[in-house]
């Protein structure tokens, strides 16, 4: 498939995640470390920490990471720090997850939002002389502080263009969208290649037989379990169905179909070198 069918085969999601800080600079602290620093301008800024000894906002902000890594799980770069490329066929899925996700942040955010009043109780004995019941609005306030949304677009087309600039304008309008719509996909898939290189080179590694003091090699179940994952989400992140990465990624599904348990990468030495051959064979395909 070329990229002009990348409208049909994915579409564009942001995720936008908003929490509150629960941070706010202190001036009078701020001025007492110019003072005791000797300064002769205001160089320092004290940030204080609202909810310091507390750990229910930082849990919140902690998993709002985690749901932004798992966003990312299932997408690919389209712009900066903007939308992301979703395959539509994982788009079912993605909502189903991110959902999960979503219900499970918005658990965290009303349970410290219901502690909110006790919680500044707490904090005043934490903070000492630097609490100030003034840094804290109203919990209707905090609440508007918070926001989770998922926001679906279709990839756009040259065809978009309803600009009345003349034919020959719009002719190098289009021819510039086209080229823009092929980096794009180029870096999308890119980083696909990237994901699958990745975890073959760790997988290589960790499977070797000992490091370089001669030490065995130690890895966690997740080696066997991202690997599995990564031969079923590139069933959908190879949104321009090229052909050798499909071919890389069942050559690995292949050779990880006989082992059901990390365990026996660990206890059996054959099976662990044949699965470091087959990965090893991957990796000396990649350009």
């Amino acid at each position: 498939m070329s990229h002009i069918g990348i409208h049909t085969s994915a579409m564009l999601v942001e995720l936008s995640i908003s929490n509150w800080t629960g941070m706010k600079i202190d001036r009078r602290a701020s001025q007492e470390v110019d003072v005791t620093k000797g300064t002769k301008v205001a160089a320092n800024t004290v940030h204080k920490k609202l909810f310091a000894g507390t750990q229910e906002l930082d849990e919140l902000v902690k998993f709002s990471a985690k749901c932004r890594a798992k966003h990312n799980e299932f997408t690919l770069p389209w712009t900066d720090n903007g939308p992301r490329l979703l395959p539509s066929s994982s788009f079912m899925d993605y909502k189903a997850e991110l959902g999960k996700h979503e219900k499970e942040w918005e658990v965290m955010m009303q349970d410290f939002l219901t502690k909110y009043t006790n919680l500044k109780t707490e904090v005043a004995y934490n903070l000492g002389a630097s609490y100030d019941p003034t840094d804290y609005p109203e919990v209707e306030e905090v609440r508007t502080k918070f926001a989770f949304n998922m926001s679906f677009f279709p990839v756009p087309t040259a065809g978009d263009f309803r600009v009345d600039v003349g034919e020959q304008a719009m002719q190098e309008l289009q021819k510039q969208f086209d080229h823009d719509l092929s980096n794009r996909v180029g870096t999308a898939m890119q980083t696909a290649w990237e994901r699958l290189h990745k975890n073959l080179a760790n997988m290589s590694d960790k499977l070797a037989d000992k490091n370089a003091d001669g030490d065995k090699k130690l890895f966690r179940d997740s080696l066997l379990h991202n690997a599995v994952e990564l031969t079923n989400s590139l069933k959908h992140l190879n949104i321009n169905n090229d052909p050798k990465l499909e071919q890389a990624r069942q050559s690995l599904e292949l050779t990880l179909k006989d082992v059901t348990d990390a365990q026996d990468l660990r206890d059996f030495r054959p099976v662990r070198l044949e699965v470091k051959k087959g990965v090893d064979d991957i990796l000396s395909k990649f350009n």
